[in-house]
């Protein structure tokens, strides 16, 4: 199977190798970071609430919302 890639404005997201392209320069990124950004990515045009969120970057996990705030912003 062809690894997955999304892109968007200058940036290409392969979340499958876990990196993160800005032209062709690599952008740090978290982990759950990147999570949440292949979310929003596949998601593209659409509204995920923070549940859909949280789910994405923390599956089966109870977290507080404010780890939600914290990754958001980094982004």
């Amino acid at each position: 199977m062809p690894e997955q890639r999304l892109a968007f404005g200058p940036f290409v997201l392969n979340p499958e190798a876990g990196t993160l392209l800005r032209q062709v320069l690599p952008v740090a990124i978290s982990y759950r970071g990147l999570l949440l950004l292949s979310a929003m990515a596949r998601n593209a045009g659409e509204v995920l609430t923070k549940s859909e969120l949280l789910d994405a970057a923390w599956p089966g996990t109870a977290v507080e919302e404010s780890n939600l705030s914290v990754q958001v912003a980094s982004l």
